[in-house]
């Protein structure tokens, strides 16, 4: 089965939304065995006899899976070893259309290096140029990291009259440029930080990754969906934030809200349920080992779908991060300004 990490970050809330209604007991067996059969895989053990405890979750999915190809976008590693640990081995895979498709994928036999691409196919030539004004070098230890640039066979001789572009995108001795930052390991496997065009530089000199950042936030259980922005006039990110509807009800209730205020256009204005949202979004930050300038500064709670016929997301899920920023323009600079208070 192959779908795009949004699905796969889906399932996972899911099932823990259900452990919730069972009760801390059953969480705490849950996860347990969870850690337990993590262990014995790294170590290469037989771990076959903890799967009758994840059968449900196998039985969701088709009961009949073997493997899991993610791409399209980086999946987080958390929900990644979540899979692989419960249902079946994800495998996650790097390419473009300019290079035919696939550049890059994990080895089946090898499930638990998450995170990662894989090493690149035999097909192809790879190297890694340093990024201006960024800390992303090829000289990187441990790892050596930058834009990822791909030669070979497999490789687009040109965007169909659109000369312009192709010198944009192709070298003259054929590197394609993807515009994506990788980092390499020292076991030939690579991992996609972020997009080139998705680097911002604070005003405090700090460079973040968006699309890293909202890899990491989407596992937390308030979010669905999420798009960081950063100014590079202010020291913080901020994000527009499409919550679980489902999960800001039952805060709401914590709070003695009853009626129309436990509906989902009432409780994204309420102070106290963006308090609450924001808080726990820092604590999977902290959780994640993000850095202090990753840490969203302020939110903004909205009841509105993002979909690709509205033209937020693309028809394989990504964000349309300009119209998203266009649409939200006013917004943003309030959040700013909430967030400096």
């Amino acid at each position: 089965m192959t779908g795009v990490p949004a699905v796969w970050e889906t399932i996972r809330k899911g099932v823990y939304s259900k452990l919730k209604e069972r009760g801390p007991a059953a969480k705490t067996i849950f996860e347990t065995a969870l850690a337990a059969k993590w262990q014995l895989m790294k170590l290469g053990l037989p771990n076959s006899f903890i799967d009758p405890i994840f059968g449900k979750i196998k039985a969701s999915t088709g009961g009949r899976l073997r493997y899991v190809l993610s791409g399209g976008a980086p999946i987080s590693p958390e929900t990644q070893q979540f899979l692989t640990t419960a249902v079946c081995p994800v495998i996650q895979g790097y390419g473009m259309t300019e290079g035919t498709a696939v550049i890059a994928i994990q080895l089946p036999q090898d499930p638990t290096t998450m995170g990662r691409t894989g090493p690149p196919g035999v097909h192809t030539e790879l190297k890694l140029v340093a990024v201006a004004e960024t800390d992303y070098h090829p000289s990187n230890t441990p790892n050596p990291r930058g834009e990822l640039w791909v030669r070979g066979p497999n490789v687009m001789k040109g965007y169909y009259k659109q000369d312009a572009l192709t010198k944009e995108t192709l070298t003259e001795d054929g590197w394609l440029m993807t515009g994506d930052i990788a980092e390499m390991y020292p076991d030939g496997t690579m991992q996609i930080i972020d997009r080139k065009k998705n680097l911002v530089k604070l005003s405090n000199g700090e460079y973040i990754a968006l699309e890293k950042l909202e890899a990491g936030y989407k596992t937390n259980k308030y979010v669905l969906n999420i798009c960081v922005y950063a100014d590079s006039n202010e020291a913080f990110p901020i994000a527009i934030v499409l919550p679980i509807e489902k999960e800001l009800v039952e805060f709401g209730k914590t709070l003695g809200l009853t009626g129309k205020d436990l509906e989902v256009h009432s409780l994204v204005e309420d102070k106290r349920v963006q308090k609450e949202v924001l808080g726990d979004l820092r604590e999977t930050a902290k959780r994640l080992g993000f850095k202090g300038a990753d840490i969203l500064g302020a939110i903004y709670l909205t009841s509105d779908e993002w979909t690709p016929q509205n033209d937020f997301l693309t028809a394989a899920q990504k964000l349309k991060r300009n119209d998203i920023n266009k649409h939200y323009k006013e917004t943003l600079k309030a959040v700013y300004k909430a967030g400096r208070q």
